[in-house]
């Protein structure tokens, strides 16, 4: 289960001998490397674990049609969504990334259960084919990087059948969104990204309370809620490269930045997370772990 930070934590589990790191950032976008991606997505996937296990009663009596919203990969759609489903049940996993969908089609299609499509959950053009076909619908770390993200909550009720359920996982409050939102201010680079849309960068950031400001969202479109809430959850990460990297690979405005400074841009991002972060040695291979704290909003409900 999820676990909460608290100063009891802090102040038992922390070593006294804290240390910063320095992070290198690798300029791979994962959009087009997604084995790279499968490599390094042990937080994402113990997350939709935990969701699912805590979810298993109903999920287990799902045997319709089903969607994965920001399937990715396609692994955690076949790994941990599809085995706690009932043997019936049959799912799509849908991506805004066409290298994703290809790599998931290759790796994971199945006959009559398994396949995949693109589909950006944004769109104000729903395919017709999706639209009232769908018993129940997943998405897991990706509905916090919509710019719209009242939109794709439309798109998910327009796709549910009557009575269909949803259950989501969204990330409401990180550490490196404030980083991001800081740096794309700095003087050096603000001039290549001014006229680019980055305020929704995670919907819920400043939200004074995302678990009600999620749950009148999803009344007001009609959903009928019968779980919502919001979690504080940690994870300890021995390649915080990998998590900035994949991090920077959602942004796309840093293409428009030219690639001198962009190096640097990169290195600005690594820098201030670094800041924010507490990290350690671990005594049992010596080394360089860094607790990841952040929040999570979870639920489930029904058209």
């Amino acid at each position: 289960m999820y676990m909460k930070i608290c100063s009891t934590f802090f102040k038992s589990s922390i070593p006294n001998y804290l240390i910063l790191r320095t992070i290198t950032l690798q300029s791979t976008k994962y959009s087009s490397n997604p084995p790279l991606y499968v490599s390094s997505n042990k937080n994402q996937r113990h997350n939709a674990w935990t969701v699912i296990d805590e979810f298993s009663d109903e999920l287990r009596k799902i045997s319709g049609k089903c969607m994965d919203i920001g399937c990715g990969p396609g692994d955690i759609t076949n790994d941990i969504i599809l085995p706690a489903l009932h043997p019936n049940a049959v799912i799509i996993g849908t991506d805004i990334s066409e290298d994703m969908i290809k790599y998931a089609r290759k790796t994971y299609s199945k006959e009559k259960q398994l396949d995949f499509d693109v589909l950006d959950i944004q769109t104000k053009e729903l395919p017709a084919k999706y639209i009232s076909e769908f018993d129940h619908i997943f998405s897991f770390h990706a509905l916090h990087w919509c710019f719209d993200i009242k939109q794709a909550f439309k798109n998910i009720y327009r796709m549910l059948r009557p009575n269909g359920t949803m259950l989501v996982l969204v990330v409401s409050l990180h550490p490196i969104c404030k980083v991001i939102q800081e740096t794309i201010q700095d003087n050096r680079f603000a001039p290549y990204i001014k006229d680019v849309n980055i305020s929704p960068v995670w919907p819920f950031q400043d939200s004074v309370n995302p678990n009600r400001e999620l749950k009148g969202l999803l009344k007001e479109i009609g959903f009928k809620i019968d779980h919502c809430s919001h979690r504080n959850v940690y994870h300890f990460d021995d390649n915080s490269d990998q998590f900035l990297s994949s991090i920077l690979a959602f942004l796309e405005f840093i293409d428009n930045i030219p690639h001198d400074q962009k190096e640097i841009f990169k290195k600005e991002i690594a820098r201030k997370f670094t800041e924010t972060q507490i990290s350690f040695k671990r005594s049992s291979d010596n080394k360089t772990v860094i607790l990841n704290v952040y929040n999570l909003l979870i639920a489930f409900a029904k058209k």
